[in-house]
C-alpha cells in the first residue's frame, strides 16, 4: 500500500513507524496551531505559525538540516515570513507554551 521503502521500515522498526505516524497526527499543523492559540498566555500577532516553526525545527533536531536558516530556505515559499520574523518568533516563544507541550 505505501510502497517497498516504507514496508521495509514497517518491517524492520515497526514501532518507529507507528510512532512517526502517531506524531504526524496528533501534531498535525491544524491542532498544533489549534494548541498553540490555546495555551498561550499572550494573543499572538505574528505570521508565523506555531506549525511552521515546528516544521523548522524539526528538521534541525533530526539533522536532515544543519541549522535554522538551512531549513528555513527549503521552506522558504510557505512560511510567507521573513527569516528574522522566524528568529523572533523562536527568541520570544513562552515558556509555559513551551513546559506544555513538553508535558
Amino acid at each position: 500500500m505505501l510502497g517497498k521503502i516504507c514496508d521495509r521500515f514497517v518491517e524492520k522498526s515497526p514501532i518507529a513507524v507507528r510512532v512517526r505516524g502517531t506524531l504526524a497526527r496528533v501534531l498535525g499543523a491544524d491542532q498544533l496551531d489549534a494548541w498553540c492559540a490555546r495555551t498561550a498566555q499572550k494573543p499572538s500577532t505574528r505570521t508565523v505559525l506555531c506549525s511552521t516553526v515546528y516544521t523548522i525545527l524539526r528538521h534541525v533536531v533530526f539533522r536532515s538540516k544543519p541549522a535554522v536558516r538551512a531549513a528555513y530556505r527549503d521552506h522558504e515559499e510557505t512560511v510567507g515570513a521573513s527569516l528574522i520574523s522566524v528568529y523572533n518568533n523562536l527568541h520570544g516563544g513562552e515558556p509555559h507554551t513551551a513546559a506544555a507541550l513538553g508535558r
